[in-house]
């Protein structure tokens, strides 16, 4: 490991303010904030490779002007009184916090350098690249204080006094993907002008944070949140309520972990992870955006959804997707945090992949354009729908195409000739890359695509809980088989299981559609009786869950056919309503994948011999 100094570069007189806290902002925090803010998995960073004739003065002296250049690196966020922690449900009744961005005009940054010299590491550019890898390795995991620390965290590498490249940590609040793009290219940019010894070239004209803010809140950027949150209250209403209609313990075969329960160290996380390099996938994905004309996340997401549904015995593919909301010129040059999620709701039926693909393109599409939103008043409408449809929803399900080169001619472009042929594509399969990974995300299910020079890396990241170590190779090979499949002949959706080698699951006991997803019904009265455990009847009322007390459940058809759950219920005693027993099952449903509360309640008479005394349709 390479001795490691510490350095500050002195900023001053740069412009100040204070405002709300941009949506890409809020949306980030509150990510942080629900999985862990003491881990810091969502750290991006990105080198830049120095030019010759440099000195670390000179690196340090520009690393200080990249500062003053970009709001975002002198930005501090605080919550108000009331704060933006969450329960399961959405922000806590009655919490008025917000978060406020605050930017300084003068301060240190704190930069760490790095001998190459010391340490014993080998000379030469790998050397250089072996210790930038092991240095993200322990920058990206390192928390930032967003109160009190500037989120921005330089190493800069150097060997005999030489600097030769600068790795560039920043805070996800502060930057995304792309903004940690632009963050290099303007460092690239000023460094290469300071070793040819000119001017140094003027900032990029983008939009600051604050500007941001401000465009949030006037009339046009009010409408344009207030429109994304009407898509979301439309898509919310229908969107099966998980992607994972089964218990832990329920999963067949060695698809099935224990739960953390059951044995589990309390400090160990259940989340895993494991990363493919297909070359084969790469080829394929893009054949088929270009045959389709649609963009290769829509064929990434209709291979997704397909492996996944195989797997999990789902029709339709709920999913977030990562919206970039950069459309205008200053808005994608700019370092920030832009980025928010954009909820699809995808039919996984139809005659072909190709209709799925383009089924995927159009909801993508749909979804990007009201991608920014306020999070914040997202949660309640989530919580309001979640009250309306006696669910918990779970949009755990995550799929994010980082790939920076998206279009389809380019990327074959880039291969070699001949090797989209049929026959070069599919040797292309042996030579595909699995390995297990570091779980950084805390998803039950998050696959994310990034580019390398010849092939796609596929990661994905899940709860052990619900796909262990043999469901995540499968789903990465069987995506990686659907392409290539599709690509060169014609996959049928209902076959998707059988061309990705992902067996269906098995359900055994009452299970019911409806609603766009899997119910059991015996999960139902489970929740009932534990729930109600205090007010129930001690005699067993439902013949078909011998050992449930004080519980019945039924289904009956409403005017239009659709199945409604009923629960019966014996008290003991007199004063259970059909309101109660609905507040008590909706406070017990939080990690619960196969219950919901019932639809309509029917409270009888505690002995047993007389009439309901009440009915009551939730």
């Amino acid at each position: 490991m390479e001795r490691l100094t510490r350095r500050t570069v002195r900023f001053a007189g740069q412009s100040t303010g204070s405002g709300p806290a941009t949506c890409g902002q809020v949306s980030m925090w509150l990510d942080i904030t629900d999985k862990d803010p003491g881990e810091a998995f969502f750290n991006p960073s990105g080198e830049v490779e120095l030019p010759s004739g440099l000195t670390v003065e000179d690196v340090l002296d520009e690393l200080g002007a990249l500062v003053c250049r970009h709001e975002s690196l002198r930005t501090f966020l605080t919550e108000d009184a009331g704060g933006l922690t969450e329960g399961d449900g959405g922000l806590a009744e009655g919490d008025g916090g917000r978060l406020t961005q605050t930017v300084t005009g003068s301060g240190e940054q704190p930069v760490w350098l790095a001998d190459l010299d010391s340490g014993g590491c080998p000379a030469g550019d790998g050397g250089l690249w072996e210790a930038i890898a092991e240095r993200r390795a322990v920058v990206e995991r390192l928390p930032f204080d967003l109160a009190a620390e500037l989120p921005l965290r330089p190493t800069l590498f150097h060997r005999s006094g030489e600097p030769l490249a600068v790795l560039l940590s920043v805070a996800h609040t502060a930057a995304d993907g792309t903004g940690v793009r632009n963050l290099v290219a303007d460092l690239a940019a000023m460094t290469e002008a300071r070793a040819k010894s000119l001017d140094r070239p003027p900032p990029p004209a983008a939009r600051q944070p604050l500007e941001q803010a401000r465009y949030e809140t006037s009339p046009e950027g009010a409408r344009r949140l207030a429109k994304a949150l009407e898509f979301w209250r439309s898509r919310l209403a229908v969107v099966p309520r998980t992607m994972f209609p089964a218990e832990p313990s329920a999963l067949p075969g060695e698809r099935s972990i224990p739960p953390a329960s059951d044995g589990r160290p309390p400090d160990a996380s259940p989340y895993h992870a494991a990363v493919l390099y297909s070359r084969a996938a790469d080829l394929a994905l893009n054949l088929l955006a270009a045959r389709l004309d649609v963009s290769g996340t829509a064929v990434l997401l209709a291979a997704t959804g397909l492996a996944l549904g195989a797997y999990t015995g789902m029709p339709t593919l709920a999913a977030r997707l990562i919206c970039a909301n950069r459309v205008q010129e200053a808005e994608r040059r700019a370092v920030a945090c832009m980025i928010q999620g954009a909820l699809v709701s995808l039919d996984l039926g139809g005659e072909s992949f190709g209709e799925v693909a383009r089924r995927a393109w159009t909801a993508s599409v749909r979804a990007y354009r009201d991608g920014l939103y306020d999070k914040r008043e997202l949660r309640r409408i989530i919580r309001e729908t979640e009250e309306r449809r006696g669910v918990r929803l779970d949009l755990s399900c995550v799929v994010n195409d980082m790939r920076e080169e998206m279009r389809p001619d380019r990327r074959l472009a880039a291969h070699r000739p001949g090797s989209t042929e049929e026959a070069a594509v599919r040797a292309a399969t042996r030579d595909s890359v699995f390995r297990p990974e570091p779980a950084v995300e805390k998803e039950k299910f998050a696959l994310y695509a990034e580019d390398t020079p010849e092939t796609v890396r596929l990661t994905l990241h899940a709860d052990s809980r619900h796909l262990d170590a043999a469901a995540v190779r499968a789903v990465l090979f069987g995506v990686e088989r659907l392409l290539v499949e599709a690509a060169f002949g014609e996959v049928r959706p209902e076959e998707a299981g059988r061309v990705a080698g992902i067996a269906a699951p098995r359900r055994e006991g009452r299970w019911l559609w409806h609603e766009g997803c899997w119910t059991d019904l015996d999960a139902v009265a489970a929740l009932l009786t534990d729930a109600l455990a205090p007010r129930l009847g001690a005699g067993s009322r439902d013949p078909e869950t011998p050992g449930v007390t004080g519980v019945g459940v039924e289904v009956e058809r409403d005017a239009d056919g659709e199945p409604r759950i009923v629960a019966h219920l014996w008290p003991d005693g007199d004063g259970l309503t059909a309101e109660d027993a609905r507040a008590a099952c909706m406070a017990a449903l939080p990690g619960r994948q196969t219950a919901v509360a019932p639809h309509r309640y029917v409270i009888h008479d505690p002995a047993g011999t007389g009439p309901a005394r009440g009915a009551a349709l939730a």
